[in-house]
């Protein structure tokens, strides 16, 4: 059996690749064979199905985990604790973690975050306080373009303050790269202690699975 792989998948932000990179791994080791527990507790855009949260649970054949009692879903494409703010219901913390954690116990566990790892959840948490809660390392996700620099330093940053382990920076690769992308990785190389990985943009008809494969082994 490959070694165990337990990550909770964060961001830098809204929009960088998140599910995709969550995905292809939870696909890669179903593709060997492997129970993998992937999971999306937090959903908000729900209109009104939890379509990051479907996408994970059929990568890796549990189609039920989509749908697990105590995630927390809003409509409004929104933060947590804005779209409580603005009349969704609360996120209710002890039920949220309650949910996930007896899937810890799985051979290979990835758990994707919402947003970035300050996205707050109620007055007073945000998604680092899941992460630190769920005792997961990071797999930091960023956009592999101008601006991927200070997003994932202060991302870093903020992750190493409050004590969180970073397995890996995974710069995904977007559909429209521009210049930076010839240097992004070794000026975060040269500036971080986590490896920093690249991911392929995945064009239409891509197999997720074999992105998640070069991925896993680049985590080794």
């Amino acid at each position: 059996m490959t070694k165990a792989v337990r990550l909770f998948v964060s961001g830098t932000g809204t929009g960088v690749g998140k599910t995709v990179v969550t995905t292809a791994l939870a696909a890669a080791l179903r593709a060997r064979g492997e129970a993998v527990v992937a999971l999306k507790p937090i959903e908000t855009g729900c209109a009104p199905e939890p379509l990051d949260a479907l996408a994970l649970a059929a990568a890796c054949g549990r189609p039920e985990l989509a749908h697990l009692s105590g995630s927390y879903r809003a409509r409004a494409p929104l933060a947590p604790f804005a779209a409580t703010l603005a009349g969704e219901p609360a996120l209710a913390w002890d039920a949220l973690v309650g949910a996930v954690r007896p899937h810890l116990g799985a051979p290979h566990v990835l758990v994707e975050g919402a947003g970035g790892l300050l996205v707050p959840l109620d007055p007073t948490r945000t998604i680092a306080e899941l992460a630190a809660a769920l005792e997961l390392p990071l797999l930091l996700v960023a956009r592999d373009a101008l601006g991927v620099l200070s997003d994932t330093l202060a991302a870093v940053e903020c992750a190493t303050r409050r004590g969180l382990e970073i397995a890996a920076v995974v710069l995904r690769t977007p559909p429209d790269p521009d210049s930076s992308i010839a240097s992004n990785v070794d000026i975060l190389a040269a500036r971080i202690d986590p490896p920093v990985l690249r991911f392929p943009n995945l064009a239409e008809g891509a197999d997720p699975a074999a992105a998640g494969a070069a991925l896993l082994a680049a985590l080794r």
